[in-house]
């Protein structure tokens, strides 16, 4: 077999601009996570309140889900993705110009439904311009640039909103997003014609099958099944965790707002340097001929040995022991998120990858709606315990189903594309 040619350098001017889209997407995410003790004194916002904004995200990201996969496919990336950032950028726009619980939801509610084609978009311009051994490492770069929003979010929105109140956390990012979608616009029309698929690459999806169609074809596929189920048990305990852990470092542990703007960057931080090793190692592991699944599921499985630590959370009150159990649980939940998009992208062909993915994120994002709707109710009247306990369990859960099914299975129906 031929080496593939070198990566064009279009890719990777395509690749940070698709890093700077992730980094809008994490800090559509953390921002409402890092002030919401401050909105309940200022908009007198309760747990269950709180709640009730992750929930108004979480019902149209999970139901537009089903139906985006499909829109990339036939359409592309260029404009989905377009859409996507503008949508994104006029939710926080929305949001810092808030009066109350209502216009939150409101703005949560077109949040959800931009944020969806995101993930999906950006897996199917990876699997277009770069190679099956570099994919992992070129997922896991442009993820860096969104942990290091995520690192540069707390500092940045407990300062903004110390020196100009929390309206600008929201308005700031908002504005800088609607640049991010005209650089992608720009990256898109100078990069011409994309590669065509690699050698022995599954024919596509008919554009023409219906929705339903689409999902019997994609759930006829065992190991695609096994996937989506797999995200199915873990997924909720990955919202809640993104969603409260500054909340519970704030009412739980004690940390200030200006505590949790010098701490909460050490996580994602972390992460980084794990991640960009571990998908590494990934991708060597195809290049010494293992086959693509088995090579994403050992990143996997080596996450999932962290999940001990979100169990510890509850117990432990000191800042820097919270901060190092929290950074062992980011680790595990953010492997296991994008280390999933690319092990979907094993097992289906590239044409059919954001259905793919479209549907395991709403199957996902269905059991985390039930998780989180409730989940303010249950710290109202129970505390943070059992959400953490019962969230704990879900990862290795998940795991377990995926190592009996896919080191069960013969070799030849796991090989991927």
């Amino acid at each position: 077999m031929n080496p593939r040619p070198p990566t064009p350098r279009i890719a990777w001017w395509i690749l940070a601009v698709l890093g700077l889209v992730f980094a809008l997407f994490a800090g559509d995410r953390a921002v409402l996570g890092i002030l919401k003790t401050t909105l309940g004194k200022e908009i007198g916002l309760s747990n269950s309140g709180y709640s009730l904004l992750v929930t108004s995200f979480m019902v149209p990201y999970t139901i537009m889900y089903l139906f985006v996969g499909g829109w990339i496919d036939r359409v592309g990336v260029k404009v989905t993705l377009a859409l996507c950032v503008i949508g994104m950028s006029a939710a926080s726009v929305i949001a810092g110009t808030g009066q109350g619980v209502t216009q939150f939801a409101v703005a949560r509610f077109v949040l959800g439904v931009a944020e969806a084609g995101v993930v999906p978009a950006i897996t199917v311009a990876i699997f277009t311009w770069f190679a099956s051994e570099r994919r992992a490492l070129a997922y896991s770069l442009a993820n860096t640039v969104q942990q290091t929003a995520y690192i540069l979010c707390p500092p940045f929105v407990a300062g903004i909103t110390l020196a100009l109140g929390w309206r600008w956390a929201f308005l700031l990012p908002g504005l800088a997003g609607f640049g991010v979608a005209a650089l992608w616009w720009h990256a898109n029309r100078i990069a011409g014609a994309p590669p065509p698929p690699e050698p022995g690459a599954t024919a596509a999806t008919a554009d023409e099958l219906s929705l339903l169609a689409r999902l019997r074809l994609l759930l006829a596929l065992p190991p695609v099944r096994a996937l989506i189920l797999a995200r199915v048990i873990s997924d909720p305990f990955w919202f809640f965790f993104q969603y409260w852990q500054t909340a519970f470092l704030q009412e739980r542990v004690g940390m200030s707002l200006a505590r949790v703007g010098q701490l909460t960057w050490i996580p994602p931080l972390v992460y980084i340097m794990v991640a960009l090793g571990l998908s590494a190692f990934s991708d060597r592991l195809i290049g010494r001929g293992w086959a693509a699944p088995k090579a994403r599921l050992v990143l996997i499985l080596c996450a999932t040995a962290l999940a001990p630590a979100a169990f510890l959370l509850p117990f432990v009150h000191s800042e820097s022991m919270a901060i190092v159990l929290i950074t062992l649980t980011w680790i595990m939940c953010a492997t296991w998120l994008n280390m999933s998009s690319v092990f979907m992208g094993a097992l289906v062909p590239r044409q059919a990858l954001a259905s793919a993915i479209g549907f395991m994120s709403a199957l996902g994002g269905g059991t985390s709606i039930l998780f989180n709707a409730v989940v303010g109710f249950i710290i109202d009247r129970f505390g943070y315990d059992t959400p953490f306990f019962v969230g704990a369990c879900l990862h290795p859960l998940a795991a377990g189903f995926l190592a009996w099914h896919f080191l069960r299975k013969p070799k030849q129906s796991q090989t991927g594309i």
